[in-house]
């Protein structure tokens, strides 16, 4: 084999969005999985003797479980060990509530609730780096709301 012909990324332009896992004809460019990750930290919980695992899931889990209403889906989260469901959506609320006030002050603002599109705008739009909003995104948000909560808790992402 020819490794001049091997397919590259250039790091230098990805902004690991992800999008060449869905692109690629071969199917050679896989997700990470933290599945065997979360297990894990569930079982190392102990049930939550140790400390307490929260899953924050996103509003389109419910269209990835399509046979089940959303109540079934955090039901079932909630008997393999979790402590409990958080939407992430509720972070996107406080983060929006935040950067309306950053927008009044700066007057023209993009978002950073994606890491992926501030790489690509500080990649290809350097200029515009100055305003991204300085918020963190809806993830990090909710999360933060639960370790205030819950201060030995941890996190999952689902």
């Amino acid at each position: 084999m020819d490794i001049r012909k091997k397919a590259q990324i250039d790091n230098d332009k990805c902004t690991q969005c992800g999008n060449c896992v869905y692109a690629c004809p071969f199917g050679a460019i896989v997700d990470k999985s933290f599945v065997l990750d979360a297990l894990r930290l569930l079982k190392k919980s102990e049930g939550g003797k140790n400390y307490r695992v929260y899953a924050a899931i996103a509003p389109s889990i419910a269209s990835q479980f399509n046979y089940a209403r959303i109540g079934q889906v955090v039901s079932g989260i909630k008997s393999i060990g979790f402590q409990d469901v958080v939407e992430v959506a509720l972070g996107a609320d406080m983060v929006a509530l935040k950067e309306a006030g950053e927008l009044a002050e700066k007057g023209f603002l993009t978002s950073s609730c994606c890491p992926a599109f501030v790489r690509y705008l500080k990649k290809n739009f350097p200029a515009l780096a100055e305003k991204v909003s300085s918020n963190v995104s809806p993830m990090v948000e909710v999360a933060r709301l639960i370790k205030r909560t819950d201060p030995g808790a941890r996190v999952i992402f689902v």
